[in-house]
């Protein structure tokens, strides 16, 4: 009769002791800023899941959305450099703290203000807004981390990214019709429109951990010499533009590409959507284990051959399962990479310059896939799908060439890196 509850004992203590080795590794602070990205990934994600449709709900054509959608990407790129000049002045939780307190309030204006100029108006300015998010992300993470636990903080914020993206996309379908149905008795776009309140409620919920977050600021790194663009960027920006260019044109073409020309019905088209997130999931945890097996660029480079791989397996099945099982490990190959890219760059440029080089990353990437999708589309109608598969499979193989240049550091360049880092620790 006492076995049992000791047991039980031992292995309460063994899950609690498994908790506190995870929590020292990372440190509270990393930890705390997990709740600010919980908040932004599943808030945003709900908010971006559901607003398409509900402007479909209120009669909005495609070509209108399409307008809006670009008015976002525009409002992006052009704040992306006044949120560079706010980092460096005030700091990265000043920039988060800008982005958590306007992107609800615009997020929640889009929901109430619903003709066609002030949506143009209002995405553009969200857009603005929200590219304090990716300008920080990436540098908070690096701060928050050291050499032995970067490449597992990093992927453990990717994969919850994930994770809360798929989370988003279940909660944002069931909970609107659960309201619909339910003895308060609202039409479907009322329940859509209560959700994206919701959402909005959720993004400015992390303001709470955001303001506990303790960062440095500018002027402990005031003696570290701040340029517009750090030579390594240089290397590192043709790789990344390359393969902005493979990431950016068939996957934003994937679902229609399932749906009219391998004929999969729209029911099976989530079951196969949920079975790549969960992928994704899998294979962006799994990413510490090939960067430690191959080196960080090395095992970037290996999940973008493995991109181009599956993408030529998609392309070249005859048979439905087949092509259907390459899909799902084509988008998890493409998500192994994400946590190296960034950690790659972080680690290659001074603290000082980490939010401004993460900035031009952002400026430049989402250009060039904007581009790119618009160069897709063309490309589709008069080449097909087959020969776009292929030219992005060549494409993801030339970048992991690039990629395996980045590897193969120059010493001057460690040497340099080796002396801002001696400033660092005299600085402090």
């Amino acid at each position: 009769m006492r076995v049992q509850p000791a047991l039980s004992r031992s292995a309460e203590q063994s899950s609690n002791g498994r908790l506190c080795v995870l929590a020292r590794r990372f440190g509270s602070g990393y930890w705390v800023f997990y709740l600010v990205a919980f908040c932004m990934d599943f808030g945003f994600g709900l908010f971006i899941f559901l607003f398409n449709l509900y402007l479909t709900d209120i009669h909005f054509d495609e070509r209108a959305i399409g307008r809006v959608l670009a008015c976002i990407t525009l409002g992006n790129v052009v704040g992306t450099i006044p949120g560079m000049m706010m980092t460096r002045r005030y700091g990265l939780q000043t920039l988060l703290l800008f982005t958590f307190s306007v992107v609800p309030v615009l997020s929640a204006m889009r929901v109430w203000m619903v003709w066609e100029s002030a949506q143009y108006v209002l995405a553009f300015a969200t857009g603005a807004a929200l590219c304090g998010w990716p300008i920080c992300f990436s540098p908070v993470i690096a701060q928050l981390t050291n050499e032995e636990n970067r490449t597992a903080g990093f992927s453990l914020a990717f994969a919850t990214g994930i994770g809360l993206g798929t989370l988003a996309g279940v909660a944002g379908g069931y909970i609107p019709e659960i309201l619909a149905k339910s003895r308060l008795h609202l039409s479907l776009v009322s329940g859509i429109q209560i959700v994206l309140l919701f959402a909005c409620v959720v993004v400015a919920m992390g303001l709470w951990p955001l303001r506990r977050l303790e960062l440095k600021r500018p002027e402990e790194s005031a003696r570290i010499r701040v340029r517009v663009i750090h030579p390594y960027l240089l290397r590192f920006l043709p790789a990344f533009l390359l393969w902005n260019v493979a990431t950016g044109s068939f996957p934003m073409f994937g679902a229609v590409y399932l749906q009219k020309t391998l004929g999969i019905s729209l029911g099976r088209l989530g079951t196969v959507f949920a079975a790549s997130q969960l992928m994704q999931f899998v294979a962006v945890l799994c990413s510490p284990l090939l960067l430690k097996r191959l080196g960080k660029a090395g095992g970037v480079a290996a999940a973008q051959i493995g991109t181009a791989v599956f993408l030529v397996c998609i392309a070249s099945a005859h048979a439905l399962p087949v092509a259907l099982g390459c899909y799902v490990l084509y988008f998890a190959a493409q998500f192994m990479c994400g946590p190296g890219i960034y950690q790659i760059l972080m680690e290659h440029v001074p603290e000082a310059e980490r939010s401004s080089a993460s900035a031009l990353q952002n400026l430049c990437g989402a250009l060039c896939q904007a581009g790119t999708a618009a160069l897709t589309g063309i490309c589709i109608m008069t080449y097909g799908y087959q020969a776009l598969m292929f030219a992005n499979s060549g494409v993801a193989v030339v970048a992991a060439v690039l990629f395996v240049w980045l590897g193969a550091e120059p010493r001057s360049e460690r040497t340099a890196l080796g002396r801002d880092a001696i400033a660092r620790e005299a600085t402090e």
